[in-house]
């Protein structure tokens, strides 16, 4: 029969344990947001800009959000592979109604955009949906069935009467 003081170093262990695969667990996401984050194209030529972007996922749905304000459905190119989501496009310059002097301030980014997101899903590229409404790109991307980790037993057959060659 165990002692309470052995009793006491196992579960010691067994939390000590625990918070190694937890802490494992974080540094690996931290590590993979970091690839993920060093992988982003952005590009730094004068008329080109890579849009902010929001990335979220729940159980079945990796949910990706481009904000495009002033920005056609007809400008964008958007083309996801079962790798990355590659978004391209065209900003034209809003048309000035008054003859401008001269220029305070200007922040708004005209041209060509460009964003590279790397995926770290395996998600369904049949069924992605888009949609672009008040100057925000929602792309939906519904994630496959991961089949990494799940067995399955496999039955083996016995040759009973021949030889092996």
């Amino acid at each position: 029969m165990k002692s309470v003081r052995q009793k006491m170093v196992g579960t010691i262990a067994d939390i000590e344990k625990m918070e190694l695969e937890r802490l494992r667990s974080r540094v690996e996401r931290l590590v993979a947001a970091i690839d993920e984050a060093m992988e982003t194209e952005t590009s730094d030529a004068y008329d080109t800009f890579a849009p902010p972007v929001d990335i979220c996922e729940n159980k079945n749905t990796v949910s990706v959000w481009f904000e495009l304000p002033g920005v056609r459905r007809e400008s964008i190119e958007l083309t996801v592979s079962a790798k990355e989501i590659v978004l391209e496009g065209d900003k034209a310059h809003s048309p000035v109604t008054e003859r401008a002097t001269s220029h305070f301030c200007c922040e708004r980014r005209y041209g060509r955009f460009h964003r590279r997101i790397i995926l770290r899903w395996a998600v369904n590229i049949n069924e992605v949906s888009a949609e672009l409404r008040d100057g925000v790109l929602h792309l939906r991307l519904p994630k496959l069935i991961d089949r990494r980790g799940k067995s399955v037993k496999v039955d083996v057959i016995a040759d009973e009467g021949g030889q092996s060659e």
